[in-house]
């Protein structure tokens, strides 16, 4: 389940990680999840990350940026009316993103 999505597009999307290769079961809403909850991570936190070359994200349920790659690939596949509200999903977290940093 992803908050702001009508029942089209989580249809929509259901379908897609039943048909593509790329997609499992549920992982377009973890990939949401992982990209929000990245993003409100404290800043500090996140420098200790790219300080220390952080690159191994399997021990905290995967890697945020390319969950966030998958979430931008996974609009490419939508119709553009389920992309809007992806993308609208997708964008407040981003949004929080781009506040942390500037």
């Amino acid at each position: 389940m992803i908050d702001g999505l009508s029942r089209r597009a989580l249809g929509e999307i259901d379908r897609l990680e039943r048909t593509r290769a790329y997609l499992g079961p549920g992982e377009v809403a973890a990939a949401v999840r992982l990209w929000k909850e990245y993003v409100r991570t404290p800043e500090r936190l996140l420098w200790q990350d790219h300080e220390r070359g952080n690159s191994d994200w399997d021990c905290c349920g995967g890697d945020p940026w390319e969950a966030r790659a998958l979430l931008g690939t996974v609009t490419h596949a939508l119709s553009a009316r389920s992309a809007r509200e992806l993308r609208a999903v997708v964008a407040r977290s981003d949004g929080v993103w781009g506040s942390a940093v500037g």
